[in-house]
C-alpha cells in the first residue's frame, strides 16, 4: 500500500475516533447546534446529488474522452469537489466546525496530488483540447454561469449504478452522526472532549 494513502487512513480513522469519544460545544437544541447539524445535512445532499449528476456525464468516459459539458462545464473536477463537500458535510453533521476542517484538511491531503496526476494524464492525452478547456474552466470552485448541457447524453449503467450507491451511503453518515449524539447525550459513549 503506498505510504501516502495509510497515513491519510490513519488520519481518518484518529478523527473517527475523536468523533466517537467528543462532543460539540454548543448547547443540545440550541440555533447554532441546529444549524451546523442542517448545514452538514444539506452539505451531505448536495455531495451525494452532485456525485451522481456528475457521473451521470462521465461514467463510461473516462480517459477516453474529455468530458467538457454538464457539471464539467463549470468546473473540471465536479466528482472531487462534491467529494469534498460531503467531507466538510460529515464534519458539520456531527455538529462540529473543528471536525468538519479535519475532514476538509483530509480531503485536500488525500486527493490534490490525485488531481494534478489525473489533470496531468488528460493533457497527455488530449494535449490541444486540454490546455483550452484548463483555460477557460476552473479546477475547483466551480462557476455555474458558465454552465453547457447537452439535450442528451449516454452512460454505462454499470458505472453509473455503482455512483449512485456510493453517493446513496453518503447519507447514512447522517444517520450515524444522530446516532452517536443521542448516545453521548444517554451516557452510552463517554465524552472526553468537547469541541467547536
Amino acid at each position: 500500500m503506498n505510504k501516502r494513502i495509510l497515513v491519510l487512513r490513519l488520519l481518518v480513522v484518529c478523527v473517527v475516533v475523536v468523533v466517537f469519544l467528543s462532543n460539540h460545544f454548543y448547547e443540545e437544541g440550541s440555533l447554532a447546534a441546529l444549524s451546523l447539524k442542517v448545514s452538514g445535512f444539506l452539505m451531505l445532499n448536495i455531495s451525494a446529488f452532485g456525485r451522481v449528476w456528475s457521473a451521470a456525464f462521465i461514467s463510461g468516459k473516462k480517459s477516453n474522452t474529455l468530458v467538457t459539458y454538464g457539471p464539467y462545464s463549470v468546473v473540471r473536477n465536479p466528482l472531487y469537489f462534491f467529494s469534498f463537500v460531503g467531507f466538510v458535510g460529515a464534519g458539520l453533521a456531527f455538529g462540529s466546525v473543528s471536525i468538519a476542517a479535519a475532514f476538509g484538511v483530509i480531503f485536500f491531503l488525500a486527493h490534490w496530488p490525485t488531481i494534478l496526476k489525473e489533470e496531468a494524464l488528460l493533457g497527455e492525452l488530449f494535449p490541444d483540447s486540454f490546455e483550452n478547456y484548463m483555460s477557460s474552466v476552473p479546477r475547483f470552485i466551480p462557476r455555474p454561469w458558465l454552465m453547457n448541457a447537452p439535450e442528451s447524453v449516454s452512460f454505462s449503467p454499470r458505472v453509473f449504478s455503482k455512483a449512485l450507491l456510493d453517493s446513496s451511503l453518503l447519507m447514512s453518515v447522517f444517520i450515524v452522526a444522530m446516532v452517536i449524539e443521542w448516545a453521548h447525550l444517554h451516557s452510552l459513549l463517554p465524552v472526553y472532549v468537547t469541541l467547536y
